[in-house]
């Protein structure tokens, strides 16, 4: 029963998506809303924001609202942001999307998971977005926990050549993400990194190029939560 429910719900989500995503205009603006607020739980974003400045000119947040966007604007002169939750038909995209188009705001879609590692194409990629962005800019995803988190990492090591241990602390509780769940995955990434600079003093595009490989280090943190470690944050 609770298998056919969630089915008919998938399929409910995914044809409304699907009309929002025909034509975008004020006509279905207000489903749009909608479903930005039922479904991608804005309700629980209009209560928290989980906004933070990481750097001069550098934020970051949980996806951000028509109102938010004109706000950070107005108030941050955000010129630029990137949504690490990448192009998609939610409601909650195509509303942030139409906004930037209107007042001018440069939007970087990159997609990212919170409980996959990125490829490691996807890390080239943001270091080459970081390189060019206009500031002030804001990273987000949907909660800001998460991905947001790990974008935020990558700038201090790609960007500010941060010490791993102040990376790391992007990806912690004050963000509300949960290192000892899924989403530790991000955190074993950097653990691993860290490992390696202590051994090689390694920098970390270089140990990116050399020796991150997606598969075999996801098989090694599924290794890591076997082993008696299902809670524990991977430092």
């Amino acid at each position: 029963m609770l298998f056919n429910l969630k089915q008919k719900f998938e399929k409910f989500d995914e044809n409304w998506r699907a009309d929002l995503a025909k034509s975008f205009s004020s006509s279905n603006k207000k489903s749009a809303e909608k479903h930005a607020f039922w479904i991608d739980h804005e309700f629980l974003r209009v209560l928290y924001h989980n906004n933070f400045q990481i750097a001069p000119g550098v934020f970051r947040s949980n996806q951000p609202s028509e109102k938010r966007i004109l706000e950070w604007q107005k108030e941050k002169g955000i010129q630029t942001i990137i949504n690490f939750r990448g192009e998609s038909n939610q409601g909650a995209f195509l509303i942030e999307e139409n906004m930037c188009k209107e007042i001018g705001v440069k939007l970087i879609n990159i997609k990212l998971y919170s409980s996959k590692l990125p490829e490691k194409e996807k890390i080239f990629e943001i270091n080459e977005v970081f390189k060019s962005i206009k500031k002030p800019f804001l990273m987000h995803c949907k909660s800001g926990s998460d991905r947001a988190g790990l974008g935020s990492a990558l700038y201090f090591l790609l960007v500010l050549n941060a010490p791993i241990e102040v990376a790391q602390r992007q990806l912690s509780f004050k963000f509300l993400h949960l290192g000892g769940w899924t989403a530790g995955i991000l955190d074993f990434m950097l653990m691993e990194y860290r490992h390696a600079f202590e051994k090689q003093r390694i920098k970390f595009l270089e140990w990116v190029e050399k020796s991150y490989h997606r598969e075999e280090m996801t098989q090694r943190y599924i290794d890591f939560r076997r082993n008696s470690h299902w809670f524990k944050i991977p430092r």
